[in-house]
């Protein structure tokens, strides 16, 4: 029990860690907001350390040893919950939960084939597939939220692999004389596309940010707005105006995954960066 209860104030602790709220990590583990309190103190008079300075009655900033302990503990939930799912499905087939993101473009033209070729590495597997952008999906790996994920972006962060997978040609696309049509912040589009602003000494005096690639292409096909867009998303769309762009604006797509992942997970990782292997 008192390991167990062990467990329980370190999942409250990455609650807290990561909202950098009492209150909203409460509400997000259906508790109360002094008992948050409590368990942290608790746990930072069985540890002999600080873990949060408190700056005013709500914001809070984690310590150096805090964020030690933060990486420890993510691996430790981990592995407690392989082997509570061990222990209670060691004589059954219950499938491992598994959980991915893509980011847009990977996710249109890239995912749906990939998982295709390799159905049968998805058999022990209960994936769950969500569509992010690329900082988000690094975010939520840091945060064990995710298993693996497909970026669009060089991102790089400790304990997460990357592996380059396959090229994506950028285009210009649209009518000059319209709004440009811009990704959010984090995306991996975004940063070519401010950069080729800047390369053609253009101004963003007349914008839309436009949180999906699809939503673009078909305001492209409707002569609203000017983009850059992967080429690959245009095949179908011959109507759409194109200008080339150099091999600056050529991009990788990138798998990215957690360190230590469960035994099947990490076959079906591996399987997945071997299809481009020639």
């Amino acid at each position: 029990m008192e390991v167990i209860g062990m467990f329980k104030n370190l999942e409250i602790f990455k609650s807290v860690y990561e909202t950098r709220n009492f209150t909203t990590s409460a509400q997000l583990l259906f508790l109360s907001q002094p008992t948050i309190s409590v368990q942290i103190k608790q746990l930072e008079e069985m540890l002999g350390v600080m873990l949060f300075e408190r700056n005013g009655r709500q914001q809070i900033v984690p310590t150096e040893s805090a964020i030690l302990l933060y990486q420890q503990t993510q691996q430790l939930l981990d592995l407690w919950q392989q082997d509570l799912f061990a222990l209670k499905h060691q004589n059954s087939d219950q499938k491992i939960s598994c959980k991915i993101a893509a980011s847009h473009t990977t996710a249109a033209y890239l995912l749906p084939d990939l998982l295709r070729k390799n159905k049968e590495f998805m058999k022990p597997l209960e994936l769950e597939v969500s569509v992010l952008n690329s900082s988000q999906i690094m975010e939520q790996l840091k945060q064990h939220k995710l298993d693996f994920g497909f970026i669009e972006q060089p991102l790089t962060e400790k304990k997460i692999k990357r592996q380059s997978l396959t090229t994506d040609q950028l285009v210009w696309a649209g009518d000059a004389t319209e709004p440009w049509l811009l990704r959010e912040q984090g995306s991996g589009v975004y940063h070519y596309s401010i950069n080729y602003l800047k390369a053609n000494n253009l101004t963003l005096d007349h914008f839309m940010t436009v949180k999906s690639n699809s939503l673009i292409v078909q305001l492209l096909r409707q002569g609203i707005g000017q983009s850059i867009v992967s080429q690959t998303a245009l095949t179908d769309y011959p109507e759409i105006p194109v200008k080339t762009l150099s091999k600056q604006y050529q991009r990788e797509f990138y798998l990215v995954s957690r360190d230590e992942l469960p035994k099947q997970i990490q076959t079906f990782v591996t399987q997945l960066a071997g299809s481009f292997i020639a």
